[in-house]
């Protein structure tokens, strides 16, 4: 049996439309159901359900052979892991956001505090940055910080908040990864997995 980190949200969902649109329909009818329970198993695959940023750390401990993760999560942070494939959904990119007359940005706010210091190092642009769990939004419009830096797929949250992008920073795609050692040691397991979800034909 292999293990297969999931994350619920936004990702999961797109997970759960790629495998609809691929006639996946015994994940499918295992994985897609209102449920507490912290994991599911279907025939030689067990999925358990994580944070995002946690599915790297169950993925480089072993406790997870494979797991689906938004490159966000592994380009903010380093984890030992294998960083197998992209996959084909999960699109969306990270921007720098303000309201509409913003000129320029010496205070930003935002989750991804690495990924924002790259950007703005990159620029050579000097910026202090706020380190924010969520509802980054509400920082412009209070005047904690001039702009943030967060993940935008549809932008509709910017605009419900009268915020436009400003600086599109980089793309982030969903990602499979794997446990370095249970990769070769589970080889068979996790090549008919893989295979069988489309990431190789």
């Amino acid at each position: 049996m292999i293990t297969v980190a999931l994350t619920k949200g936004r990702l999961f969902k797109d997970f759960l439309k790629y495998m609809n649109e691929n006639d996946l329909n015994n994940y499918i009818r295992a994985l897609d159901g209102e449920t507490r329970s912290l994991y599911t198993i279907v025939d030689n695959v067990k999925f358990i359900f994580a944070k995002g940023p946690d599915v790297p750390t169950y993925v480089e401990s072993g406790v997870a052979d494979l797991g689906i993760v938004g490159s966000d999560i592994i380009t903010e942070d380093t984890f030992n892991i294998l960083n197998v494939s992209q996959l084909p959904f999960g699109d969306c990119h990270f921007s720098v956001a303000a309201l509409p007359d913003q000129e320029e940005f010496r205070v930003i706010a935002t989750k991804y505090t690495n990924i924002a210091h790259e950007y703005f190092k990159n620029k050579r642009q000097d910026v202090s940055l706020i380190h924010l769990n969520g509802s980054v939004e509400l920082a412009p419009l209070l005047g904690l910080s001039d702009g943030i830096v967060d993940i935008v797929q549809t932008g509709g949250t910017l605009r419900d908040n009268g915020l436009v992008e400003h600086e599109k920073i980089m793309d982030i795609h969903a990602r499979l990864i794997a446990n370095k050692r249970t990769f070769y040691t589970k080889e068979d397991e996790i090549y008919d997995f893989i295979k069988e979800i489309g990431v190789i034909e």
